[in-house]
């Protein structure tokens, strides 16, 4: 029994003595993409079997002490991992390497953001909703004869109809030019005329109260 474990702790002590007898180099070199060849920024290089992490420079570039046979991981956003193993045995004290890295995508699930906060707010977001008006229905309500006539009665006269209005009036001023014009007065069939529109209450007096009052679009 004494044999055996003098045997095994040879052993321990020969594997340690061959593993402080590693060699310790500078390890350097880029972290480049695998389609174009530009510097990956920021890569953690995490030395798997001793949890020493490492990160590159802004243009890819890292160096840093590491042992033989260590196994190295690359990772970075956007990017696949890809490992590197050191060689067990190096003839230097320095060894570079350019590690590729290819992109990768992450696909998340579609998240739909909502501008209400509740069920509540739905529902009346849902009950006050206004619809917008089709061309059929504003065609049909610019067409609405009570709208023309309000319109009508609130509209003044254009340039040409008061261009207009103004020739007759002074060409029938000019027709009695040196004489008094006809004065209706006397005239019966005016107070003829009179008679029946009153009868049919042509003159009454609209106010715009009466008139049908204008939609807001």
């Amino acid at each position: 029994m004494k044999k055996i474990l003098f045997a095994f702790s040879i052993i321990l002590s020969f594997s340690a003595v061959a593993q402080e007898e590693k060699k310790v180099v500078q390890f350097s070199g880029f972290v480049m993409t695998s389609d174009s060849l530009q510097g990956v920024p920021y890569t953690h290089i995490t030395i798997r079997n001793r949890g020493r992490v490492a990160t590159a420079g802004a243009d890819g570039f890292f160096s840093f002490a590491a042992q033989e046979g260590d196994t190295l991981y690359f990772t970075c956003i956007g990017f696949k991992p890809s490992v590197y193993i050191l060689p067990q045995t190096l003839e230097k004290d320095k060894y570079s390497v350019i590690q590729l890295m290819s992109r990768t995508e992450y696909y998340l699930k579609g998240t739909i953001i909502y501008p209400w906060g509740d069920k509540d707010g739905f529902k009346r977001a849902f009950r006050d909703l206004k619809l917008p008006k089709d061309d059929l229905q504003r065609a049909e309500e610019n067409m609405d004869p009570q709208m023309l006539a309000a319109l009508a009665q609130q509209l003044q006269p254009s340039g040409g109809e008061a261009s207009s209005r103004a020739l007759r009036t002074s060409a029938y001023q000019k027709s009695y030019w040196g004489q008094s014009p006809p004065n209706n007065l006397l005239n019966p069939f005016a107070w003829y005329d009179l008679y029946k529109s009153i009868k049919r209450g042509d003159l009454k007096i609209k106010s715009k109260s009466d008139l049908p009052p204008l939609k807001d679009y």
